[in-house]
């Protein structure tokens, strides 16, 4: 069936960010500061291949990402004009997850080999992986996927499924944390408890809100008894 198929792609969406934070969780304290270059070049020398590794989990979570929302769009048939819209915070989510996935993937090998011709490079090299890879596309693919989310939930809330649509409230609590700080710039950064409070909440909406409301939506969508509830519109098959 197609809810079958959308939800199959969610659920690994979700396994595979929840790798991705147990991929960086892996080295302990080894792992040091990952904005200080010098730390992360000891990471790439010691443990390179979790960084491939995790590489490799955000590109199979971009192209599921996609294969959902897209598996979505098509159970809904003709979905309105607003969740079409919302569908391309989804698709765009894809595309930045699986390009900072590649290019963590790359800078195992790239990065260490201009270290070798000079330290400083090396650092830069770095810098430039952590900055446009994680700090760039890994955060706005993150930001995206919880817009989808929140906008799913909202067409749940629309087809009857409240319970369901319950899960998109720790991807919402990301959401708000960047309007909050947009809106009053300084209040975490005047601030340290704050600070620790909001960050925090931003942490834990990211590595754990978004990869469980995945699999719960995922799973939703793979149980017939809810899919009726879900997209009544629709018939299975």
């Amino acid at each position: 069936m197609k809810q079958t198929g959308a939800g199959i792609a969610l659920i690994a969406v979700g396994i595979a960010l929840a790798a991705v934070v147990a991929l960086e969780l892996a080295p302990g304290d080894a792992r040091g500061d990952g904005d200080n270059p010098a730390d992360s070049l000891r990471y790439l020398e010691q443990f390179g291949q979790l960084f491939v590794y995790s590489g490799l989990a955000l590109v199979v979570a971009g192209v599921a990402l996609v294969v959902a929302v897209l598996g979505v769009l098509r159970i809904l048939g003709t979905p309105s004009l607003a969740y079409s819209a919302a569908s391309a915070f989804g698709v765009l989510s894809g595309g930045f997850l699986a390009v900072s996935g590649v290019m963590r993937m790359q800078a195992n090998g790239t990065v260490p080999y201009i270290q070798s011709l000079d330290q400083s490079w090396g650092e830069a090299a770095y810098l430039a992986v952590q900055m446009a890879g994680t700090q760039g596309l890994l955060s706005a693919g993150m930001m995206a996927l919880a817009a989808w989310l929140v906008a799913l939930a909202i067409l749940l809330i629309r087809r009857g499924s409240r319970a369901v649509a319950l899960l998109a409230l720790l991807p919402a609590g990301m959401l708000a944390v960047l309007v909050i700080d947009l809106v009053v710039p300084n209040l975490a950064t005047d601030n340290d408890t704050v600070s620790s409070v909001v960050y925090v909440i931003y942490i834990l909406c990211a590595i754990i809100g978004i990869p469980v409301a995945c699999i719960g939506f995922g799973i939703a969508l793979t149980t017939r008894r809810i899919q009726a509830r879900l997209l009544p519109t629709t018939t299975a098959g």
